[in-house]
């Protein structure tokens, strides 16, 4: 098993605060998600791309790693 962290945040730019969306069991509250990421608007943009972009980059090592090999 392995994981992978994706940091979509830089030294320039911060991840919305979704804390107020989170519940103590660690599921999301739709309309307070949808609430923080209207208010924070070019940040949740900027978090939505760079978790497209790291989503493309994934998809490309998995299957450089995974395809063609048997298991």
């Amino acid at each position: 098993m392995a994981m992978l962290g994706v940091v979509s945040d830089d030294s320039k730019h911060d991840i919305p605060n979704f804390t107020s969306a989170i519940n103590s069991d660690g599921s999301l509250q739709p309309l307070s998600l949808a609430i923080t990421m209207i208010r924070q608007f070019i940040a949740a943009t900027r978090l939505i791309r760079g978790s497209l972009g790291g989503l493309k980059v994934l998809e490309k090592v998995t299957t450089f790693l995974f395809v063609g090999k048997k298991f």
